[in-house]
Parts: C-alpha cells; sequence; structure tokens
C-alpha cells in the first residue's frame, strides 16, 4: 500500500512514547496516518505479546483501521493480523468484564441488550410509574386545562417525553459511575420537594436496574460502567490488562466521554503512550450522547502532552476551503463576547499542487445557494437537481445532506416521482437477512397450507424464474399439499401424468420435492434451534444472512430453556420480538462492511450520519433558524414548551440539581448552558456538512413551513450566502 505522508504527517510518525494529541481538519487523512503510526510501532517497537489498542467510534472505522494496518505490515513483510487490536469502546468494555465477570456479581451467561430493547424496557417502567404517579409528573406541566391541545401534550409528556428524558439521565448515571442504588441513597437524604426530578429518576432508574439483573440483562452502558469500576477498584487486575497494551490509540477524540477516557487513561498504564487523533469542529453528538468536546481540548493543553497538528486536506477544492474557513472566522467573531465557542480557531490549507492526492481544481466557481419561500418548493428544487447531477454518468457521486430525517423522506418521494433511484446512509431493514428462513419455517409450521407452498417455491427455489414458479403453481393448484409431498404409495415420478414429466422444468420440481420432504422430516426429528441451522446448511446461506440466521438459532435455543415445551408455531410467533433484539447485531454487520456511495444513485443522508464519508457533489439543506438557532431567545426543538419555566429542558435541570447536590455548585440557569451547547452543536454541523464536498456545493434554505409556521434561514445560511455571493462575482471578474 503507497502511502507518502506529507511534512505535517511525518512528524507524527516520528512519535514512539509518551501523550500526543494531533487535531485534525476534515480530510487531513488521520486514519491513514494512525494505521502506518500503528505498524510501524508494531515493526520497530513492539516485542513479545504486547500489542497497540486502537478504540474508534464506529464498527465501520474499526474495518477501515484493520484493512489499512494490516495492509501496511503486509508491506514490511510482517503478518497482516499481529501485534493490534482494534475496539469499539463497547467491545473493548465487554472484553474487560469478560476477564473477570464474578468481581462485578456479573453471571457469566449475562445477555446484552440493544438499544431499541433497551428504550422499550425504559418506556414500559415509566409507563407504569406515570400511572401510578399521574399527579406526580404533572407537577411541571405548564398548560391551562382548557387549552384545546391539553390532552395531546399531555400524552405526549407521558408516552413519550418523559420515556426519553429518563432514558437520557440513566445512561448519564452510568457513564458517571452512579448506580441506582447510589442515586436512592442521594435522593432519601435531600429535599425531595427541592428535587422533585432526581427523586422520580431515583424510583424508575432502581425498577430498571432490578428488571436487567433479575433477567441477567446487561445494557451497554453498563459495560462501561462495570468495567471502568472493575479497573478503579482492582489495581492487580488493571496492571495485568494495561501490560496487553503497548500504545493507546483513540480515534474520534472529540466524540469520547469522561468514563471512556479514564478507561483508556487506566489502560495506558504507567507508561502514558497514548495517542489521541479527532477535531473539536466535528464535534456533533453532544446534545444526544454523553460525548463532550472539551474532554480533547483539555487534553490538547496539557503540559505533558506534545501536540502535532494535521491541517493539510486534499479532499474538497479550495473554494470550498475558503467556505469553510470563513465559517470559523465568522463563529470566532460572532461568539467572542458570549462565553462560548462553537468552532475552534483552527483553519484547513489545501495540499501542495504536486501532492499524490491533490484538490479538486473545477473549472468554474461551483458553490450556490438559495433561499426558497417553502420547504415544499426546497425539497422540489433539492431531488431535481441532486437527480440531474447523478444521471450525468460522470462516475461522480452525489449526495444530499439534511439536518432532520423527516425532511429526506419528502425528498425520496420526490425523487423516486421521477423515476430515479436514491440510497439512504445507515438504513439497515433486516427484514431481507430474515426472508429465506421465514418463508421455510411458516411452511413447515403449516405444511397442508397451499399457499405456504406456493411462497416456498417462489421464494426459495424460483426466484426471479416466473416460467417454472408457473408450472409448480398449476401442479400445486391442482393437488392436495399431503398427497403431492406425501403419496401414499412413496414419492414417485410416476405420480404425475406424462404431460407433466416431460416439461422440461420437472426434473427440477421433482428434486426440489424431495428437498422439502426432507425438510419435513428433519422438523420432526430435531430441535428447532438445530433446524435453523440444518436449514441454513441445506440452502447455503452465508455471509451475513447465516450469521444472523446462527443468532436467531441462540434465540431460539434461549427461549426453549426458558419454555421447554414449545413448539415451532410458538417460536414463529415470537419472530417479531426476536427480529427486534437482531437490531443491533445487524447494524453492527452492515457497519463492519462500511458505506460506499453509489455513482447512479443519489445518496440520502442526515448531516450526522455523513460523518466521515464524502461525495463529489453535496447539496446542504434545510438551513433555518428552527433546525440551527443563532441567540438564546430563539426556538429549541429539543425545549419542551408546555413544561413549566424551571424544566423546559429536563436533562439540563435534573444534571443541574445533580451538580448541586454533589459539588455543592448552584447553577441559576442550566437551560442558558444548554442552549449555547445546541447553538454551538449546530454550526460545527454545517461546518460537517460542507466539509463533505469535494467539488460542488449548494447550500439552501427555506422561510416558512405550511400555512401557520413561520420560520427564516439561519444566521449562518445568510453569512455563507453572502460570502458565496461576493466570491462568486470575484471569479466572474477574474476570468471575463
Amino acid at each position: 500500500m503507497k502511502f507518502k505522508p506529507r511534512p505535517e504527517q511525518k512528524k507524527i510518525l516520528n512519535y514512539s512514547g509518551g501523550m500526543l494529541a494531533i487535531p485534525a481538519v476534515p480530510g487531513a487523512g488521520k486514519t491513514t496516518v494512525l494505521a502506518y503510526l500503528a505498524a510501524k510501532l508494531i515493526d520497530e517497537k513492539i516485542n513479545g505479546n504486547q500489542k497497540v489498542l486502537i478504540v474508534t467510534y464506529m464498527n465501520s472505522a474499526a474495518a477501515n483501521f484493520r484493512k489499512k494496518i494490516g495492509d501496511f505490515l503486509a508491506d514490511r513483510g510482517r503478518p497482516r493480523s499481529r501485534g493490534y487490536t482494534v475496539k469499539t469502546l463497547h467491545s473493548l468494555a465487554l472484553g474487560i468484564i469478560k476477564e473477570k465477570p464474578e468481581a462485578r456479581l456479573i453471571n457469566k451467561e449475562f445477555e446484552l441488550v440493544d438499544g431499541g430493547q433497551r428504550y422499550s424496557l425504559i418506556r414500559r417502567i415509566s409507563g407504569i410509574w406515570a400511572g401510578k404517579n399521574r399527579d406526580r409528573l404533572m407537577d411541571f406541566f405548564d398548560l391551562d386545562q382548557n387549552y384545546y391541545r391539553f390532552n395531546e401534550y399531555a400524552d405526549k409528556w407521558r408516552q413519550n417525553d418523559f420515556p426519553d428524558f429518563v432514558s437520557t439521565m440513566i445512561s448519564y448515571f452510568k457513564l458517571n459511575l452512579i448506580s441506582s442504588r447510589k442515586l436512592k441513597q442521594i435522593t432519601d437524604q435531600i429535599d425531595n420537594k427541592k428535587f422533585k426530578l432526581l427523586s422520580w429518576l431515583a424510583e424508575i432508574y432502581e425498577e430498571y436496574s432490578d428488571r436487567l439483573a433479575a433477567d441477567g440483562l446487561l445494557d451497554f452502558d453498563d459495560l462501561v460502567q462495570h468495567s471502568l469500576k472493575l479497573l478503579k477498584e482492582d489495581s492487580d487486575f488493571c496492571q495485568r490488562m494495561a501490560e496487553d497494551y503497548k500504545y493507546i490509540f483513540e480515534d474520534e477524540a472529540q466524540d469520547s466521554n469522561r468514563a471512556q477516557e479514564e478507561m483508556l487513561y487506566l489502560l495506558a498504564g504507567s507508561e502514558k503512550n497514548f495517542v489521541r487523533v479527532g477535531d473539536s469542529n466535528q464535534a456533533i453528538t453532544g446534545t444526544f450522547t454523553m460525548s463532550d468536546p472539551e474532554i480533547f481540548r483539555s487534553f490538547c493543553s496539557k503540559d505533558d502532552v506534545s501536540v502535532q497538528k494535521l491541517t493539510m486536506s486534499g479532499r474538497s477544492s479550495r473554494d470550498i476551503i475558503d467556505l469553510a474557513n470563513y465559517l470559523v472566522r465568522w463563529s470566532t467573531e460572532e461568539f467572542s463576547d458570549k462565553g462560548f465557542s462553537p468552532l475552534e480557531e483552527r483553519y484547513i490549507r489545501p495540499v501542495p499542487e504536486d501532492d499524490p492526492m491533490p484538490n479538486p481544481v473545477p473549472d468554474s466557481y461551483k458553490i450556490g445557494s438559495r433561499l426558497f419561500k417553502t420547504w415544499e418548493m426546497e425539497a422540489k428544487f433539492l431531488a431535481r437537481n441532486s437527480v440531474r447531477m447523478a444521471e450525468k454518468n460522470d462516475g461522480k457521486t452525489v449526495a444530499v445532506l439534511m439536518p432532520a430525517g423527516y425532511q429526506l423522506e419528502k425528498i425520496g418521494a420526490e425523487i423516486n416521482s421521477m423515476g430515479f433511484e436514491y440510497q439512504i446512509t445507515g438504513s439497515s431493514s433486516g427484514d431481507n437477512y430474515f426472508n429465506e428462513i421465514e418463508v421455510i419455517l411458516n411452511f413447515l409450521t403449516y405444511p397442508h397450507q397451499k399457499d405456504k407452498l406456493k411462497m416456498l417455491f417462489r421464494e426459495i427455489f424460483y426466484k426471479e424464474e416466473e416460467e417454472k414458479y408457473l408450472f409448480s403453481k398449476n401442479i400445486i393448484d391442482s393437488n392436495d399439499v399431503r398427497s403431492l409431498i406425501y403419496p401414499d404409495a412413496g414419492l414417485s415420478c410416476n405420480n404425475f401424468s406424462g404431460e407433466i414429466r416431460r416439461n422440461k422444468f420437472f426434473n427440477e420440481f421433482y428434486k426440489n420435492l424431495n428437498r422439502i420432504q426432507g425438510w419435513l422430516e428433519a422438523a420432526s426429528e430435531i430441535p428447532p434451534d438445530e433446524l435453523l441451522l440444518f436449514i441454513a446448511e441445506r440452502i447455503k446461506l452465508e455471509g451475513k444472512k447465516l450469521a444472523v440466521v446462527q443468532n436467531l438459532a441462540l434465540q431460539f435455543s434461549r427461549l426453549l430453556n426458558q419454555h421447554p415445551a414449545w413448539r415451532l408455531d410458538q417460536l414463529l410467533g415470537e419472530m417479531p420480538s426476536l427480529k427486534d433484539r437482531l437490531k443491533h447485531f445487524i447494524v453492527t454487520l452492515n457497519d463492519l462492511d462500511g458505506f460506499e456511495p453509489a455513482a447512479d444513485k443519489v445518496t440520502l443522508s442526515t448531516i450526522h450520519k455523513a460523518k466521515g464519508m464524502e461525495w463529489d457533489t453535496v447539496f446542504l439543506g434545510a438551513l433555518t433558524s428552527d433546525q440551527f438557532q443563532h441567540t438564546e431567545e430563539d426556538y429549541f426543538r429539543s425545549e419542551k414548551f408546555y413544561l413549566s419555566e424551571e424544566i423546559k429542558n429536563p436533562e439540563a435541570a435534573a444534571k443541574a440539581q445533580l451538580e448541586e447536590i454533589l459539588k455543592d455548585k448552584f447553577a441559576k440557569n442550566p437551560e442558558v448552558k444548554a442552549r449555547q451547547e445546541i447553538i454551538a452543536e449546530r454550526i460545527r454541523l454545517i461546518y460537517v456538512g460542507i466539509s463533505r464536498a469535494k467539488e460542488n456545493l449548494y447550500l439552501s434554505a427555506h422561510q416558512k413551513q405550511g400555512k401557520k409556521w413561520e420560520k427564516e434561514a439561519a444566521a449562518a445560511f445568510n453569512i455563507l450566502d453572502q460570502f458565496i455571493d461576493n466570491a462568486e462575482k470575484n471569479w466572474r471578474n477574474k476570468n471575463v
């Protein structure tokens, strides 16, 4: 794998030990640099069984790291998979717990619940609590009972927003190592009238923890909480774990949280060979996760940390780089007297013209912007023009990036109406992984039903072979299913008329009947979990589909242990919930493959999910004031207007209450800080969107949606629109 490092990259590759921070601009090649450095250290510095540990945010990034490190090691004549391990935070934490589960009083057979299962459980528990404590829950409800939408918002609070709040806070408690027992002890000693929110949370958190423990379950936050406590409470165990790793690398350090940072410090041991790379200007998850960009900023400012910046990027054209840098400059000046800083004053530099991966050089100024009167007009424009770019068939990629998922649905519908295809980043419908196995299980459960047998032939044997399917369908329609598969005289070609036997499709049809007979016999002789694996082998499932069926077999086995008398029909009745349980597993499988934009389709993505990706052309839409706030007086979607002033942002209020109790630090207006964090993160979101574009970029906004809802373009859109207008005029004047 050829890699010619730039001068600033060479400085990083001279690293041999100690703590190193690498602030990197978008498109600076940080993954390649870290992978090359890992291979170099493995080749030159590591002896014995020690490894380089790379911790990254996404499974797809982990797969990318493994490939690149393997390629660089192969170039050095080293084995591709030796000397390093790449993990996400949760897989690292799981490995630590499995080393010593008894120390945390965890059953060795514990099972992980994914995000969907976790939220469903929290929602059920919160609903039961709300039903028993309706008056308490409505204490903060601030709408007049005569208001015509009172019941609508009361239900929204009880059924949706309150469970969301509880879910967020339980994560917050766990990642700050506050167990349900500890929170209960805290609230038992305080004035519950003053700290109502914490008292409610303590009761629900306790019930949630008890439910998990009773069923032998852990959620992903438990992994981090228990593994960190294990490292902190057992110094000998911590030292043994740290001895496994000579170097610790953390990717996407701007998305780190306090628990992750503390865990990696502990694993770095006494040598503290700790390398962290990130870009606080791309920190866009803090308002809905526990990540905090201040963690990486603080690390960069430590006296014992060396800092090597990656400021050169070959991803985007110089014009797009200028626009991104202008946003940084404007943000720095605009918020300098407001007590917070959305973007650090770090500017992207283009690479030298002789660089092996130079910046794109468009033949004209390829940045545009437009303000539309309505959302409908903007959506049609984005759909029409993204399709126009994709239809050029020039091998270039096109994406439409939006702040919210529901906006993509509208644009997708517009693209479909034009007869064109689109793809969505991060989409992972699990149904296609279950199609074959569900069709077969349905037939084996109800083998006497003709429609189940016909579906078997259509989906398993003759998919996209219409003539063969119609031949089999006619035979099935003309016969009793039992006599067709299990005739009294036994299955034989002679059971069919001469006309049918002479048909060119008969031999294959007859062979499939024999296969079905074998499946039915297996279903009567072996347990359902083994039957799944038997069928997967017979229909030659492989890759991700086989992995999903193997996982499904484990779920069947679990249910059969709980309900030994269950038959196949009862297990099949559980398929909707089992598929829900496997969602996270399927998402992980898809993440491992990563996402590759197709040049013949329009990619639709939220800006959040576009992070780490790039396209030749990017349309960045809906840059409106309700999505990208500018002042603390703006409308904030995350706030609950129907609640009283002190808890319009319940998460901010609860965190402030906890801080007041634990640190004796009273926060006068916690919602103000929360609003500032949102403003900062939304500006960073625009920065991320801009820096996804390589050659062409179009920004858009709209003024209103519907007849009653009034909105305007975001302040950031207005200043970028003006910059684009001036830059385009300057380009034209230079090229007249």
